[in-house]
């Protein structure tokens, strides 16, 4: 067996001179990143990344030749490495034998910034996404304002607050009934939710507000409801089909806001969201909030955005924030689906237990364990 370390100012180069003195039937046993200083005194530590790799059998490796000299061999770009049949053997078996510093170190982030990306992979922000933001970071296109190559805490907040879209309040529409629908999977908090905002619209604003519920799949759903409309004076109906959804809206007519409740079903009841989507079609326009669980795992919520996805819903809502002990789910999502937050609930009590949902709120819960010293 032939085995041979190659070393490289980065993993790109170093996978490079990897196939062309070893070809494509070779095996990656390690890699690490190492640290070696200069010759000249007082010069800056430098880092690397040593690659061992191997062949089988020695007379199977190619022939050797010389270095070619460095800028022969271009550092290839990530379209040509994902479409190279080799890196997709290779980049699996790297990224595992990789630590997580040497992840960090390999995307170029400085000794002092570790300790704020270890932060944020505490606080489930996705590596994927906590690479790419320290890599816009360090790119030099953004102001920095940290100290002597440090970590920039408030540049990295700007950074992930400019990613995040948020959309709420709700808008009413002077001259007709604005209609908003909540939408979600089983205990997401959709019923409490349209309790909280039927009482800041009715109460807070002194709007005329009417609730509908489709729910007649939860057992005391239309009685909850029916039971805080009561208390808030805010008529309660419920229908079921499109004939009956359309009949109840055009009822009232006269209201501001309506406001829609629907049941919970399992993100795999795809039929439910068709179902709904006939419903909706019925009358002229319906506002949907998809609400989600701050708790639910990020499998879970990419799955109920897919089961709703033929509802094009317009916000998302995320309740339970009370419940929630990291905060990087938020973020991941607003990221990977682009959709504009809108309110977030903090608790049970109707109607204190809601809130505007905010970008610096975001940023604040991911944040608020972490306390940089300089």
């Amino acid at each position: 067996m032939l085995v041979k370390k190659f070393l490289a100012e980065n993993y790109a180069d170093a996978l490079h001179r990897v196939k062309s003195e070893l070809g494509d039937e070779a095996l990656i046993i390690s890699t690490r990143s190492i640290k070696y200083h200069p010759d000249e005194e007082g010069g800056e530590p430098s880092s690397c990344v040593e690659i061992t790799a191997a062949l089988e059998k020695e007379a199977d490796a190619p022939a050797k030749q010389a270095p070619e000299p460095r800028r022969s061999l271009p550092e290839p770009t990530l379209h040509e490495m994902s479409s190279d049949p080799g890196w997709d053997r290779i980049q699996p078996l790297i990224q595992s034998l990789m630590t997580q510093t040497d992840r960090a170190r390999s995307a170029g982030l400085k000794p002092g910034q570790m300790d704020l990306f270890a932060l944020l992979l505490r606080q489930g922000v996705k590596e994927d996404y906590a690479l790419r933001l320290f890599t816009l970071l360090n790119s030099g296109k953004l102001r920095n304002t940290g100290q002597d190559g440090g970590p920039d805490v408030e540049s990295l907040k700007r950074l992930m607050r400019g990613m995040l879209k948020c959309a709420g309040p709700i808008e009413l529409t002077p001259g007709r009934p604005k209609v908003v629908a909540l939408v979600g999977p089983t205990g997401s908090g959709k019923t409490t939710t349209i309790a909280k905002l039927a009482a800041q619209y009715a109460l807070a604003q002194n709007r005329r507000v009417a609730v509908v519920s489709l729910d007649s799949y939860r057992m005391g759903a239309i009685e909850q409801l029916s039971a805080y409309g009561e208390l808030m004076e805010v008529p309660v109906e419920a229908a079921q089909g499109r004939l009956d959804f359309r009949k109840v809206i055009n009822t009232h007519r006269d209201k501001e806001l309506i406001l829609v409740d629907t049941s919970g079903r399992s993100h795999r009841d795809r039929e439910y969201a068709l179902e709904l989507a006939a419903i909706f079609n019925s009358v002229e326009a319906v506002e949907t909030h998809l609400v989600q669980g701050v708790t639910s795992q990020e499998a879970l919520l990419d799955e109920t955005v897919s089961q709703f996805s033929i509802l094009k819903p317009d916000r998302v809502l995320f309740t339970k924030l009370d419940e929630g002990l990291h905060f990087g789910n938020l973020f991941n999502f607003a990221v990977r689906h682009r959709l504009p937050l809108s309110y977030f609930t903090t608790g049970q009590s109707v109607p204190e237990d809601i809130e505007i949902a905010g970008r610096d709120r975001v940023i604040r819960l991911i944040f608020n364990s972490f306390t940089f010293k300089v």
